[in-house]
């Protein structure tokens, strides 16, 4: 899988779901480089794929957006 920064993913997918695997944090713990696995505009099908086995340890869940949809508030890194 290709890594590029975390930032760059999100940009690249307007309004979807994002499943990454980390590959590297800043000093803050913050994840800055990893992998798309999986996107979509339902968080559902995302959700799917994140309870499939993975290679790695460190996978982030998020919104490809600052703002979330009505009834959401955070990101989870796992």
């Amino acid at each position: 899988m290709k890594h590029e920064k975390i930032e760059n993913i999100k940009k690249r997918f307007n309004r979807e779901w994002l499943l990454i695997s980390v590959v590297k944090t800043n000093e803050f713990t913050t994840p800055v480089l990893g992998s798309l696995i999986a996107h979509s505009p339902h968080r559902e099908d995302v959700y799917q794929m994140l309870l499939k086995p993975h290679k790695t340890k460190k996978l982030l869940l998020e919104f490809s957006e600052d703002s979330f949809p009505k009834g959401y508030i955070a990101a989870f890194y796992l």
